[in-house]
């Protein structure tokens, strides 16, 4: 299943602010991969940012999301105890990184 780049980023660009884009990496490897650093963000728009993204990308891909934990965990853990999403269907911490929640998305 081929998967089109620029296709992705420009259905993501129509909701999200240039700002927000500049937070997002794509990888295709074996399996699509979207990375995305929410540093510096409050929950509500971590959340809201995230969302986006599952509900705009209409394919199964894992998404990967950089929140740190030195300065706080508040995202980290409103991502482990609050955030839900039907498209979520697995969801787990980085074993070597706590700062890096991982989510399997299905379509």
């Amino acid at each position: 299943m081929e998967h089109n780049y620029d296709y992705i980023l420009t259905k993501l660009s129509f909701i999200l602010s240039k700002n927000d884009m500049d937070r997002i990496s794509l990888i295709f490897k074996d399996e699509m991969r979207i990375i995305v650093d929410v540093h510096g963000m409050k929950c509500i728009q971590a959340k809201k940012f995230i969302n986006n993204i599952i509900n705009v990308v209409r394919i199964v891909f894992r998404l990967i999301i950089i929140h740190g934990y030195n300065h706080g965990t508040a995202i980290k853990d409103m991502l482990s105890q609050n955030f839900c999403n039907i498209h979520v269907s697995e969801k787990h911490l980085d074993p070597y990184n706590q700062g890096v929640t991982h989510m399997l998305i299905a379509a």
